[in-house]
């Protein structure tokens, strides 16, 4: 028996920190992490329909006999990297670390088996490893023997203490995977539950492949960009780079990510630009560039940062167009709106109220998020006497003092404001 280097501070937070359905997604990553490119959910079920148990298999290299303390005896206690929530991914393909999801089984099941298969030398090694709820800081494993079985991990958990949703757990598999399979699409990379791949496509509201060129160099760009119903779980709006053999070698936020207007999309980008590439250096040129490859500051790389923005601002243009719709209709419904008398022209200056509402809705969708009815309310007045009272230029001082507004969303701000004003006088 081995005893796991975790405190009950540890698991206390463990457990306040993972649900059910996070923790199955930790072991999940587990097997990607693994190099596996097929990982499968299966839930077995008893003669009444109850959940018995749950299994989890993947095809990756296993969990070495060597390697087996680094995984399961070392626990860290930080809070940042206990919480699911919080934790930075810095690659697409590690996720499970520190022994964390190894654990939270403990969050539904009683009892957690592995069997795994691993490469020693020239032959194949399998072992099992078992861990129970009541005695979570002791493990107990079997001595490796010589297999003939595949490479690759089954974990099994049994006397299962919470019924499962299966439909909400496939939403959330799909939130939290749908973004990795669509990477490792090409790839073949696969999860499977209850041996059905993992339907994402639902989550897909649009998407769109284009293909830029950097004619001076003939770079070209294979471009997907997908944007999302919903927000899919802890990864954000990012870049992903590929190289010419569909390996991913860079991610980043895309500039539009965070913009708390639930605009939530990726983009996958593959050239052969990447297959040496120094995404870590940014000299234009110099004996750097010439012993790794190009640089942040090549300009087929600047060329490729801008056909992106540009098209993710095609994109999103029209979105927020129809969100800000919903924008004056949440206000109305709260009550915001001044009562505007029958006076000549109350109309046109309720019209561009709403007007300029929408265009600083898609300017700065963070300004309307989170408001409480008396917020609005306040916005909304003070806002419209603003426009009462104030001359254009002033306003315009104003409400770009309010918000990072520059280049072409200032210039279309501007023109709104002469439009409106020309419109009313």
């Amino acid at each position: 028996m081995e005893k796991v280097q975790i405190t009950p501070r540890g698991i206390k937070r463990t457990l306040q920190k993972f649900d059910s359905q996070q923790a199955i997604a930790e072991y999940i990553w587990n097997g990607f992490d693994a190099n596996a490119s097929r990982v499968e959910l299966t839930m077995e079920r008893n003669e009444l329909g109850g959940l018995e148990r749950i299994s989890i298999q993947d095809n990756g290299h296993g969990i070495r006999r060597q390697g087996l303390e680094h995984k399961f005896k070392i626990f860290y206690e930080s809070e940042k990297q206990i919480d699911p929530g919080s934790r930075v991914r810095m690659s697409s393909t590690m996720h499970g670390k520190n022994g964390i999801g190894r654990l939270t089984f403990h969050s539904f099941a009683s009892l957690a088996t592995w069997k795994t298969t691993y490469t020693d030398g020239l032959t194949h090694k399998s072992y099992t490893i078992r861990i129970a709820s009541e005695t979570i800081d002791t493990y107990a494993l079997t001595e490796p023997v010589v297999s003939v079985e595949t490479l690759g991990t089954e974990v099994v958990f049994e006397h299962l203490h919470r019924e499962l949703n299966v439909n909400q757990l496939e939403a959330y598999l799909a939130r939290e995977f749908g973004w990795f399979l669509e990477l490792h699409a090409a790839s073949g990379f696969e999860l499977l539950l209850d041996g059905q791949p993992l339907n994402y496509e639902q989550l897909i509201a649009e998407r769109a492949r284009v293909e830029l060129e950097h004619e001076p160099t003939r770079t070209k760009f294979a471009v997907t960009f997908i944007r999302w119903r919903e927000r899919i779980n802890n990864e954000y709006s990012r870049l992903y780079f590929l190289d010419s053999a569909r390996n991913e070698r860079h991610k980043q936020p895309t500039t539009f990510n965070n913009k708390g207007d639930a605009f939530h999309h990726s983009v996958y980008i593959r050239s052969r630009l990447f297959d040496h590439f120094d995404f870590m250096s940014h000299d234009q040129y110099g004996q750097q560039e010439l012993s790794f490859g190009l640089s942040r500051k090549s300009e087929p790389f600047q060329f490729l940062l801008e056909g992106i923005n540009q098209l993710i601002h095609s994109k999103r243009k029209p979105f927020l167009k129809s969100s800000s719709e919903a924008v004056i209709a949440d206000l109305a419904a709260s009550e915001a709106f001044p009562a505007l008398d029958e006076a000549s022209g109350s109309s046109q200056r309720k019209e561009e109220l709403e007007q300029v509402i929408k265009e600083l809705y898609r300017i700065e969708p963070r300004m309307f998020t989170r408001l409480n009815p008396e917020q609005k309310r306040a916005f909304t007045h003070m806002l419209d006497l603003l426009l009462e009272s104030a001359s254009r230029e002033r306003l315009l001082a104003v409400l770009t003092g309010m918000m990072e507004v520059s280049g072409p969303e200032r210039k279309e701000l501007e023109a709104l404001l002469v439009r409106e004003a020309a419109g009313i006088e």
